[in-house]
């Protein structure tokens, strides 16, 4: 009897290019992968309602969102790790003292502690989705992930986060996960509950917040143009997103 076998993708810069698209070749590769009989997840930074545009396009019902914090088994939501609420009151207040913004994400929503928030609506607008006004939902309500608009000098005075971890994604804020969430601890968890071992699980990815599940994985493939330190995680390292990547390193490995 044939094992099974786990395919996950990370979206920004793996399953959609550079230019926001994704590749037919991508698609083509992810129907052949289910023909086969292989599970297909996601395992991405999005929330679900900022994925929910390319879960539709390529078909895939089994997905990670928040960076591990919540994930998905044939479109129901399974699981979910919410923020500490202590320490996310400590950071909401200090947004606010520094005049800059939070932002609280569960699994299918994003609350701004103010609008308007020019950067989260320049990083959201290629998931065809905005953040909607919800002042005061971190003190109040559960929630998975964070963004938190600061510097990296900002970031020097945050006060103690003793259940939290920042992952940096550019100069001008920082995505705000469980100090025990990842991408690899979510594949792990899915792995388990859909029968895979970890030997069958292949995960690409490209940027920092995949180097744990390049690492964690049975095979991990760096899409080419991630950076040295990623690609340094990763069994192998195929093409980049805007040539063929994704179906290049399937091929590599004989999966497809």
């Amino acid at each position: 009897m044939t094992e099974k076998r786990l395919a996950v993708f990370d979206i920004d810069g793996t399953l959609v290019t550079m230019k926001k698209t994704i590749l037919k070749s991508t698609l083509a590769a992810i129907r052949e992968l289910q023909e086969k009989g292989v599970h297909v997840a996601i395992a991405t930074g999005r929330n679900y309602k900022m994925a929910r545009a390319v879960i539709d396009e390529t078909g895939i019902h089994d997905y990670i969102v928040c960076n591990g914090s919540a994930y998905y088994v044939n479109d129901k939501l399974v699981a979910q790790r919410t923020m500490d609420q202590d320490d996310m009151r400590k950071l909401t207040l200090f947004t606010r003292q520094i005049d800059t913004n939070f932002l609280a994400e569960t699994a299918d929503e994003v609350y701004a502690d103010k609008l308007p928030e020019p950067m989260a609506e320049k990083l959201m607008a290629g998931c065809q989705t905005f953040p909607v006004l919800g002042h005061g939902f971190a003190l109040n309500h559960p929630f998975v992930q964070g963004l938190a608009v600061m510097s990296p000098e900002q970031e020097q005075s945050v006060p103690e986060l003793k259940h939290t971890q920042f992952r940096r994604f550019g100069p001008e804020g920082v995505d705000v996960l469980p100090a025990d969430g990842s991408k690899a601890r979510a594949i792990n968890e899915l792995a388990g509950t859909v029968g895979v071992s970890r030997d069958n699980i292949v995960a690409f990815g490209d940027n920092q917040n995949d180097k744990e599940m390049l690492h964690s994985a049975g095979i991990g493939i760096a899409m080419g143009h991630a950076t040295p330190d990623v690609q340094a995680m990763a069994d192998w390292v195929t093409s980049d997103s805007e040539s063929d990547g994704i179906m290049r390193g399937l091929q590599h490995i004989g999966w497809l």
